[in-house]
């Protein structure tokens, strides 16, 4: 996602130094292509869609799973995203919980529907 959005590119690894890699598959390794105040200031309504804000909830919720959760959460996480969704719930003042039945109602629903599964630019193009 965040590539296709020109936030981070595709490291390229040249069989010189990475003979292993198979070559024609692309890298699983990837580098910012800008800062995140450059990221907060960026127009990226082009992939504003309910679609996309689904593929990255679920890939959010993916990546949750995997791990014990996220459990220091970024000031600028809670400003840009957390304030904004109710599928983060507040208790305090930083106390932030993620609701698994309201990401199912609202997600989940839309993402069983789905017949393309992928983030891309509004209209697919």
């Amino acid at each position: 996602m965040l590539t296709e959005a020109g936030a981070m590119k595709i490291l390229q690894m040249p069989p010189a130094i990475f003979p292993h890699v198979e070559q024609g598959f692309p890298s699983p390794y990837s580098y910012p292509a800008m800062t995140l105040d450059e990221c907060s200031s960026a127009d990226f309504s082009q992939f504003e869609s309910f679609d996309n804000y689904c593929y990255a909830m679920f890939t959010f919720e993916q990546v949750m799973g995997q791990t014990s959760g996220l459990t220091g959460w970024s000031p600028r996480f809670l400003e840009a995203v957390a304030l904004k969704d109710d599928i983060f719930l507040f208790e305090g003042s930083r106390c932030v919980e993620f609701s698994k039945s309201r990401f199912r109602e609202k997600v989940m629903t839309r993402w069983e529907e789905m017949q393309v599964r992928m983030f891309q630019r509004q209209g697919g193009a």
